[in-house]
């Protein structure tokens, strides 16, 4: 139990941290640029609520607090409103000094003076913009070291997953149409698709439309299109192609001792070729094989070194306890095999590349849809905080490599996200400078006050929206994976551990 907890706190640790590492450097690209073209800096803060240390050099406030979940650096020359006001208080005074007016005695006197107002010298509109741009520019720099490191570590786990079949249900709506095993699909309504990912973010973009067209490339080379209609009974609620999923190599990480498969010859490292001639599409289609031939022998053909080799294995039937029947099992454990959409490439700006073209999809649904319902459908997928952090805790827990990818991720997210022009990002930062520049004059520090406000609790707004949504579907996807795991633990074969991600891409 106290093992299971520090174990858990453990991760948890990793993913704070990881995640404090993000905004640390997008908020240390603006304090530097800002320290490089003179503009002041009130305070640098890793985290927001009360602090658990901090410390003043040279005028700036450095902090580190409870909530590490974000941070900031105050530039109050970056706002154009604030630094109106303060001009304007000290304009204010300067008349006052100019033009006193001494009030009669005891009157109009105060026991405490006002604290001073600072007169901050003016910033020009192309060194705010700098300023801006750091931010984002500093999660692009660590987006690239991370994807070098990945590129340069063999043991990171790459697995891009074309968009190849695997296992297609006999009961589904695809199989009746004709797709098969080994097809491969090249395109979705049109659109080229490279990747497994690739195909599951067309079907969503298909809007209010019941059906997709799907081109495909058979096994004799032969190309066809198929109209398949997409199922949105799921637990995301996302219109998917059902009953199908991806070709993926099944490799045998752990074999038990004393176990069939140990007697059978089975090492760790094999991948699972074929089972009584069947070929194996993906792990779930090994256990599902495995499963329909109980206790009956079975050759299972698997490849080692580059060699195939045929094992001849008996399941043996094994009580399990909390289950009230035993089960046939063989004793080898599968590698998890989930597609990562964040680790797909070994080339770094390949997979850089493919980092930021997923968020200027999603954008691009946003703004110009091509089809009738696609806006809606695109943002009921949109993750919020908590997914963030799942997925996060969920890599970390995988591996480490896997966890510096969607660290990778999330800053090519944070970069493009935060430059979008709105006025409480740094987008917005950058347009105020720019109108300055093209117009010889500020905004009206009025209208530059309502339009941060009205977007900065549109924002909160949105954030609180999605973040309640997330609880929900993480809540849904939990007793979903629950009641998966339960009906694996009845149907599987020995020791065979699988999870959720690796059913079929459909049933997630």
């Amino acid at each position: 139990m106290l093992a299971g907890i520090l174990e858990v706190a453990f991760y948890v640790l990793i993913v704070v941290l990881l995640f404090s590492l993000a905004i640390f450097i997008h908020e240390f690209g603006h304090f530097l640029a800002a320290r490089w073209l003179g503009l002041t800096v009130d305070a640098f803060s890793i985290g927001f609520g009360p602090a658990i240390w901090k410390k003043t050099i040279n005028g700036t406030e450095y902090k580190i607090c409870w909530i590490l979940f974000g941070g900031f650096v105050a530039l109050p020359q970056l706002d154009p409103s604030g630094m109106n006001q303060i001009q304007g208080d000290y304009s204010d005074k300067r008349e006052k000094t100019e033009n006193p007016e001494k009030p009669a005695d005891g009157e109009g006197e105060s026991s405490e003076e006002a604290p001073p107002e600072r007169m901050l010298p003016e910033i020009a509109a192309w060194k705010r913009i700098i300023v801006a741009f750091a931010g984002p520019f500093g999660n692009v720099v660590l987006a690239v070291v991370l994807a070098f490191v990945l590129y340069a570590v063999p043991s990171a786990r790459i697995a891009l997953v074309d968009t190849r079949v695997g296992m297609v249900e006999t009961n589904s709506v695809a199989y009746a149409e004709g797709l098969r095993s080994g097809d491969r699909i090249d395109k979705v309504n049109g659109t080229p698709v490279h990747t497994w990912s690739d195909l599951f973010t067309r079907t969503i973009q298909a809007g209010d439309n019941e059906t997709a067209t799907f081109s495909v490339t058979k096994m004799d080379g032969s190309q066809v299109t198929y109209e398949i209609a997409l199922d949105t009974n799921n637990v995301v609620g996302a219109k998917l192609l059902a009953g199908v999923s991806a070709m993926q190599p099944c490799r045998v990480a752990e074999v038990e001792a004393g176990s069939p498969a140990a007697a059978a010859g089975f090492r760790k490292g094999d991948t699972v070729l074929s089972i009584d001639g069947e070929p194996v599409c993906e792990p779930y289609h090994f256990i599902t094989l495995v499963v329909k031939n109980g206790e009956k022998p079975v050759t299972i053909v698997v490849k080692r070194d580059g060699k195939e080799l045929a094992l001849d294995v008996t399941p043996a039937m094994k009580q399990i306890e909390g289950e009230e029947k035993p089960r046939a099992m063989i004793g080898v454990h599968l590698a998890d095999a989930t597609p990562r959409m964040w680790m797909m490439y070994r080339d770094p700006w390949q997979q850089l590349s493919w980092d930021a073209q997923s968020v200027f999809n999603v954008l691009r649904s946003f703004v110009a849809p091509k089809r009738k319902g696609e806006r809606k459908a695109v943002a009921k997928q949109i993750g919020g905080p908590v997914t963030i952090v799942v997925s996060l805790y969920k890599s970390v827990k995988g591996s480490f490599w896997d966890a510096w990818g969607f660290l990778r991720m999330i800053c090519i997210n944070l970069a493009i996200l935060n430059l979008l022009p709105l006025p409480v990002l740094d987008g917005g930062h950058i347009c105020f400078a720019l109108f300055e520049i093209i117009t010889r004059r500020k905004p009206h520090p009025k209208f530059v006050a309502v339009v941060t406000n009205v977007f900065a609790i549109l924002l909160i707004g949105l954030m609180l929206f999605l973040i309640f949504r997330d609880v929900v579907l993480q809540t849904k996807l939990s007793r979903h994976e629950s009641q998966q795991m339960q009906q694996l633990e009845e149907e599987k074969p020995a020791g065979s551990e699988t999870n959720a991600a690796a059913l079929p891409a459909t049933d997630k």
